[in-house]
């Protein structure tokens, strides 16, 4: 990623948050923090689109409890009309959590939990929005373009097959996502359901989000998504998404059936939970009947992983640049030599329908 610098013109921020304490105390940050500066602030979604078209920001911080709830209209209408970086600054838990998931789906780049005084911390916040905001400055080459491709429609999705998918040798599928991915992985689950091969998801989010993830998951393709819980069988039609906090979950095999096994550690690559500790068991356990699947992301996670699963005879895809939000984790597996193949993320349902037909010619480990 190309990170702002001193030397370049800076990232131009809008704040828009209806509490005057948030404005000051997000200005303050931002202007402090290297490369970014603050170029206006907005207290409702009208303010807010009336200064993107005039001040026309690099990168925009929205909060979503705006005055009349707009601020899921505001963003929904700034990425149709006007697609830009948003980072959305909202409150932790109840609704504020479902419109956070929400606002992901539609095109949010990422979310900051605004301070509580308690669980996030006001130390806490700062580090997380500057990070928040360098990953939005590190998409907004590619957002647009990205943008574009998605809208393309997806090739037709083919008939489910007359004989189980299982009837081959593919017996999983592992996705694992991070900034930006939450409408990536929606996608692709969409376009494999049909296929009712189990499908274990990492995207990375903090606890008290994936759960919710997961029940819109479910809403979106049809399968039983469930945030994945410790000694979980996976079964054709099921899908687990990784708990959000510090567990990473890997897949074991036990008395011929796949189970979810969450343990405790410290990060990896990072994360907790982490995409290269899931693709790493996957390879363990499952070797070639698995097929992994690297989407978007910042960073690196999941590319030693994916792999790790290529050397073990499994298909590995991963998600094309041009239509990645952000092109960090497909990018480094690609430059290690992880990926079979590298799909646009509308074909990638369909390339794995095509795999799942030529699984019997699989190579040896």
């Amino acid at each position: 990623m190309s990170m702002p610098t001193s030397s370049a013109a800076p990232v131009k921020v809008l704040v828009v948050d209806d509490s005057i304490l948030m404005q000051k105390l997000m200005t303050k940050i931002i202007d402090s923090a290297p490369g970014f500066e603050v170029i206006g602030v907005a207290g409702s979604a009208e303010e807010g689109w009336d200064a993107i078209q005039e001040l026309r920001p690099d990168v925009v911080t929205l909060d979503l409890e705006l005055p009349g709830r707009h601020g899921l209209k505001l963003l929904a209408r700034v990425l149709k009309q006007d697609p830009l970086p948003v980072l959305i600054v909202s409150a932790f838990g109840g609704p504020g959590a479902d419109n956070t998931i929400q606002a992901l789906e539609l095109g949010a780049i990422d979310f900051i939990e605004k301070p509580d005084g308690t669980t996030h911390t006001l130390e806490g916040f700062m580090k997380h929005l500057v990070a928040g905001l360098q990953r939005a400055a590190g998409s907004r080459k590619m957002i647009a373009a990205a943008r574009q491709i998605a809208q393309i429609a997806a090739p037709a999705r083919p008939a489910p097959p007359k004989e189980p998918a299982r009837a081959g040798k593919t017996s999983l599928i592992a996705i694992g996502a991070s900034t930006g991915g939450v409408p990536a992985v929606q996608t692709v689950m969409r376009d494999l359901a049909h296929l009712r091969l189990p499908v274990v998801v990492v995207q990375h989010m903090p606890p008290g989000y994936t759960a919710k993830f997961a029940a819109r998951l479910a809403t979106a393709t049809g399968l039983d998504v469930r945030e994945a819980v410790d000694g979980d069988r996976l079964r054709p039609g099921s899908a687990v998404v990784a708990p959000g906090g510090l567990r990473h979950l890997e897949i074991e095999e036990r008395r011929g059936e796949f189970v979810c096994v969450l343990k405790e550690g410290p990060l990896v690559s990072g994360h907790s939970p982490s995409v290269d500790v899931m693709f790493h068991s996957v390879a363990r356990s499952l070797g070639a009947h698995a097929i992994g699947i690297l989407l978007t992301g910042m960073g690196r996670d999941g590319a030693d992983g994916l792999l790790a699963m290529r050397k073990a005879g499994a298909e590995t895809l991963i998600q094309s640049g041009e239509t990645c939000v952000v092109n960090g984790m497909p990018k480094a597996a690609f430059e290690m030599g992880a990926a079979d193949r590298v799909v646009p993320l509308c074909q990638i349902g369909a390339a794995v329908g095509q795999l799942i037909g030529e699984r019997p010619n699989l190579r040896s480990a």
